[in-house]
This record gives C-alpha cells, sequence and structure tokens, in this order.
C-alpha cells in the first residue's frame, strides 16, 4: 500500500476494482443512480457496469424496513454482504426517498447520497473528514480527492495479498447479533459470513 495517510476503508472489497450494478428502481432515481455511478467510473479506480439483469450490487427500490429507516433518519443505506474470506459476495443499495424528499435534497444532493452509498459498496468507510463525500452525514459534497485515493489504496493491493487463504464459507441461517458501530451503522455478525449495514444519517438531525 502507498505510504502516508492510511485509507479510510473497511476490512472487505471485491476481488478486482469492478462490479456489475442492477439498477431496480423507477425513472428519476435510476437517473439519479446513473450520475453517481458515472462520477465514480470518471475516476477511473473502480468501474461500475449497469447490468439489466443479476449482479453483484442490486439498487432497490421501498424496502420492507423503510419505517425503521425512517425513523433513524436514515437517508440512504448499504447491506454489504461479505464472506470469511473478506470478499464482498453482494451489496444491496437503497435512498429513502421520503426522508429525501421531506427534507428538500436536490437531486444534485440525492446523487452525493448515492455516491456515498456506492463508496460503501467498494469498500469505503465513513471519512471523519466532512470535506470528504464518505463523511457519515454527506449531502453537500460530491468524490473528493481524498475519496479516490482511499478507493485506489484499497484496491492497489493485489488479491493474492489481501484475501484470507480459507475456503470461502457463507451461512444465512446463522443467527446474528446486533452490535452498534457508530451513528448510522449496524453490524452483523455470525461465524461464516457478515453483513455490514452502513447508512447515512441526515445532516438536519445532527447539527
Amino acid at each position: 500500500m502507498p505510504s502516508g495517510r492510511l485509507p479510510v476503508v473497511n476490512p472487505w472489497r471485491f476481488e478486482t476494482n469492478q462490479a456489475t450494478v442492477q439498477i431496480k428502481v423507477g425513472t428519476y432515481y435510476s437517473q439519479v443512480w446513473t450520475r453517481a455511478i458515472n462520477a465514480w467510473n470518471s475516476k477511473k479506480v473502480f468501474t461500475f457496469k449497469i447490468v439489466k439483469g443479476p449482479a453483484q450490487i442490486t439498487i432497490l427500490p421501498a424496502q420492507s424496513n423503510e419505517a425503521s429507516l425512517i425513523k433513524q433518519n436514515f437517508v440512504g443505506v448499504a447491506y454489504v454482504n461479505h464472506d470469511n474470506t473478506k470478499r464482498i459476495t453482494s451489496v444491496q443499495l437503497h435512498l429513502v426517498n421520503s426522508l429525501l424528499k421531506s427534507n428538500g435534497y436536490t437531486t444534485s444532493q440525492r446523487v452525493n447520497v448515492a455516491e456515498h452509498e456506492l463508496g460503501h459498496a467498494m469498500g469505503l468507510a465513513h471519512n471523519p473528514s466532512k470535506q470528504s463525500v464518505m463523511y457519515k452525514t454527506t449531502r453537500y459534497v460530491s468524490i473528493q480527492p481524498i475519496d479516490v485515493k482511499n478507493a485506489k489504496d484499497l484496491y492497489s493491493i493485489p488479491a493474492s495479498q489481501y484475501f484470507i487463504n480459507l475456503p470461502a464459507t457463507t451461512s444465512t441461517t446463522a443467527n446474528k447479533d446486533v452490535i452498534a458501530n457508530g451513528a448510522g451503522d449496524r453490524l452483523f455478525k455470525s461465524p461464516f459470513e457478515t453483513r455490514s449495514v452502513q447508512a447515512l444519517v441526515d445532516p438536519s438531525t445532527i447539527y
């Protein structure tokens, strides 16, 4: 990894710096997500490829737990599933339209939130700097050079050095314990598969 400041990343990533994306939302949010995807792709550190069928990353419409997300003031959420070798196995992304609308988010601000969730999808963590798209309450900031550097650093490590050399095992039936991990994050842990639920909180609820 390049020397200097450590990247703000999670301990998991995709095998390579690319992933397929299926967009399963309506026209307006399809445009929002496409703009966010194009913004990341233009940085040339990670490639999101939009496909029509099943994909590694799925962008979802309204969720069954929508009321819970609204109660917690989550305007965006990333469900990142990863196995015991540190490989991301699948990701589900969602923007909470009712909160974005009620809090007056412009289209550009919604794109910023989508960029944030895509950052989680590739393996980036919350950045303590407010001048980062990965700040925990991003609204006004888009992808910054520090975000590009963190993604580049994460994927500059060869797969042979990054991943744990274990048989990849996953389980969807094991009991999961909920562990708080800072504002807006919840980690769901099982012996073989971990699901990280990383959510973006609307800043108006904090300041």
